[in-house]
């Protein structure tokens, strides 16, 4: 009943956002498809391979930490569950997310079961972390007036709440003052302190950590440069300064509830990009760059199709997760 309630909010927020976007822009809709026709195929073409090559990049950082665990594993299999993970966060949002699809391939690789969803667990954050802090320091370089004060506020607040949640995460004494909490998820309870067990020993290998937040930092630059080819693929530019300042706070705000962001950041991208490009320009920029996004995620279900280890049946899966 929870999980469906859930469901149901998540979607609600994404069509209301939608149609609210859709309203405002109400006016623009000439120009927003002027923009489209406009639109410059081979530099479409050249952001998806940057954005697959990101992919690329952030899948090495999960083999690392995947491997730390004792897990053999290769480079074509970890891209192949990142493609994965995109194809189930964005086709199938509100039934299994593309963390639990990896982690449980993983856990039928091997008997360390609880490594296999710690090793994506901490991927997850250290991908997350990574964005938020970059947002975060987008806004010391960020002149008045271009971040709402609301916005900096919400910044902030999921700042200080990723800042918390690290510390739980690496002080287990902290921790156990907050155990009660398991007794909420009671039927899971026992695995997932095995899995936090599994996920605390990760902050003494320290070099492991400071290479896999160096390759999180060059995969979230590939990002944003993505998203710069596909502004200059409609006849726009903006300053590589705005570009690192505002991409990152686009995918703050598609972090808050809502179907994988969907509404939440088209409407980001209008209201922080508007300013410098025009908003018919920025609201095309960010149906372009989600077509990308849908690209990856196809890409990712052909994989899950074709690929014989991924012939698992969907009713398994749910069982299996967790």
């Amino acid at each position: 009943m929870t999980k469906t309630l859930s469901q149901t909010l998540r979607a609600l927020v994404s069509i209301f956002s939608i149609a609210l976007l859709l309203y405002i822009m109400r006016g623009k809709y000439p120009e927003i498809l002027k923009a489209f026709a406009s639109a410059k195929v081979p530099l479409l073409l050249l952001a998806l391979l940057i954005f697959a090559g990101a992919a690329a990049v952030a899948s090495v950082r999960l083999r690392l930490l995947i491997e730390a665990q004792g897990i053999a594993i290769t480079f074509k299999e970890t891209l192949s569950l990142t493609f994965i993970g995109y194809f189930f966060n964005n086709f199938l949002p509100t039934s299994i997310g593309g963390d639990v699809v990896k982690a449980y391939y993983l856990s039928k690789k091997t008997d360390k079961k609880a490594g296999a969803y710690a090793s994506v667990f901490v991927d997850r954050v250290i991908g997350l972390f990574t964005m938020i802090f970059m947002a975060f320091l987008a806004l010391f370089f960020a002149e008045e007036g271009i971040v709402d004060p609301a916005l900096r506020c919400i910044i902030y607040a999921i700042t200080f709440g990723s800042i918390v949640f690290i510390v739980l995460m690496t002080n287990k004494r902290l921790a156990q003052k907050f155990s009660f909490l398991f007794f909420m998820i009671n039927p899971i309870k026992e695995k997932l302190k095995k899995i936090y067990e599994v996920i605390h020993q990760y902050q003494y290998q320290k070099a492991l950590m400071f290479r896999s937040l160096l390759i999180s930092f060059a995969s979230q630059v590939l990002f944003f440069a993505s998203l710069g080819v596909v502004i200059l693929s409609i006849g726009s530019r903006i300053p590589v300064k705005d570009l690192f300042i505002k991409t990152p706070i686009v995918g703050m705000m598609s972090l808050l509830p809502s179907i994988n962001g969907l509404g939440l950041r088209e409407g980001s991208n209008v209201v922080l990009f508007g300013p410098l490009m025009g908003s018919d320009k920025a609201f095309a920029m960010s149906i372009l760059w989600l077509l990308i996004l849908l690209c990856i995620s196809v890409t990712g279900g052909l994989i899950y199709a074709f690929s014989p280890q991924f012939k698992i049946k969907l009713k398994e899966l749910n069982k299996g997760a967790i």
